[in-house]
């Protein structure tokens, strides 16, 4: 058999590892010199056991293994990888004739598979193609962090635009969905996607970027030909995002906004949906959204106190809000006290770890599961106040604004 050329695959001094595993060592000796050459790092095992046991302490790009081992074979060696470090490549040597075959190893996992005695140019091809695949999927999947992450900037745009908008509605969708995160949470359903309660909850009053601001901004109350423009906003919000319907989570997105002002009794627009029949999301919203509009100050009238808002909650269960929400609800907010300072300020995980040079512990959470008006994400009601780095849903960028974080956030929690 001939030796590699070494220089013929693109991984010379590559980081990744292989483990080669194989009971003949003649047969391990010749596979290390090849695979060694190419720059990988390469550790060996004579049986499954210890394949296994090296697995526990290392990662691995690529297994290349035998099947007829004592001990413990390759099949079951495949097998253990594939349930436990699915990501790593395994690649079969085997003599034709095996117990098992190649479409065997092909459905329990293997990459691919070469006989026994194996030609070096075949093995380095089916090294090279593994790799290749290898790399092609990280592309992949870096792409499409890249294009998730354009989405995610693209929905802050939308919501920050709004917040420049209404002057007295400032930090309005960022109070909705923590809120209607915290809500969420306390149903323990393990299928709820709160990625995408916390993209609608910031989204979910985009509409109004259509209403006009004589109306928007006025400080006497509404008029009912105003008012039936404000209630077109649900449906406006839907249209301004359908364009964007192409990517699933933008698609429901759409209907979650579109009927968050659905009423449980079926007296709700902009489509009069009842019960279950509106989407559960759109119903979350619903909560959190009408607790923030009666706790909050407006140029007409001056905020509900907690009480006062939950049992107007209380009051409509059944009418405007689903029951089942509405308990959940009042139990969250249970030993919430309005103005209170917060009793677990001191153990929380936003505000207990900003240090000059230690500010990523501080802004690893996505939104502050503390409901107290004195905390900080609270207070920040005027424009003013605004840091840069919060976003609209209450998450922060990391680092880039300490100073002002400390000076405005911090100080606003010792007054």
């Amino acid at each position: 058999m001939q030796d590699f050329n070494q220089n013929t695959i693109d991984n010379q001094e590559s980081p990744e590892r292989i483990l080669l595993v194989d009971d003949d060592k003649t047969i391990l000796t010749l596979l290390y010199r090849h695979t060694s050459r190419l720059g990988f790092g390469v550790d060996q095992a004579e049986n499954g056991k210890e394949a296994v046991e090296l697995l526990k302490k290392h990662s691995y790009a690529l297994v290349i293994s035998d099947i007829i081992m004592p001990v413990m074979d390759g099949m079951k060696l495949l097998r253990h990888i594939k349930q436990h470090y699915f990501e790593t490549d395994v690649l079969i040597i085997s003599a034709y004739g095996s117990q098992y075959s190649f479409s065997d190893l092909i459905a329990s996992g293997a990459s691919d598979f070469i006989g026994k005695p194996f030609e070096t140019d075949e093995l380095q091809a089916k090294i090279q193609r593994i790799f290749r695949e290898r790399s092609l999927l990280i592309e992949l999947s870096q792409s499409k962090e890249k294009e998730k992450l354009f989405f995610l900037r693209l929905v802050e745009s939308l919501a920050m635009s709004l917040n420049e908008k209404d002057h007295y509605t400032h930090g309005h969708a960022r109070r909705v969905t923590n809120l209607s995160l915290q809500l969420a949470e306390r149903l323990n359903d393990k299928t709820m996607d709160l990625e995408l309660l916390r993209l609608s909850g910031m989204l979910h009053d985009i509409g109004k970027i259509g209403v006009p601001d004589s109306i928007l901004l006025k400080v006497e109350q509404l008029t009912d030909e105003e008012m039936a423009i404000i209630k077109k906003h649900p449906d406006q919000g839907a249209r301004i995002l359908r364009p964007m319907g192409f990517d699933e989570r933008m698609h429901d997105i759409v209907q979650i906004i579109r009927h968050h002002h659905e009423r449980f009794d079926g007296k709700g627009y902009p489509d009069g949906l009842a019960d279950e029949t509106i989407p559960l999301y759109s119903r979350i919203i619903a909560v959190a959204d009408s607790y923030d509009a009666m706790t909050s100050d407006r140029p007409y009238r001056k905020s509900l106190n907690l009480s006062d808002a939950l049992a107007q909650l209380e009051e409509n269960a059944g009418k405007q809000f689903d029951p089942v929400l509405v308990e959940k609800f009042v139990e969250l907010m249970e030993g919430c006290h309005d103005g209170a300072p917060c009793p677990l300020l001191a153990a929380c995980d936003i505000f207990s770890g900003i240090e000059e040079n230690n500010v990523s512990k501080a802004y690893e959470m996505q939104y502050c599961r503390i409901n107290f008006k004195a905390c900080a994400r609270y207070k920040l009601k005027e424009k003013g106040e605004q840091i840069k780095n919060l976003l609209p849903d209450g998450s922060l960028f990391f680092g880039d604004d300490l100073k002002g974080f400390k000076t405005g956030v911090l100080a606003g929690l010792e007054k």
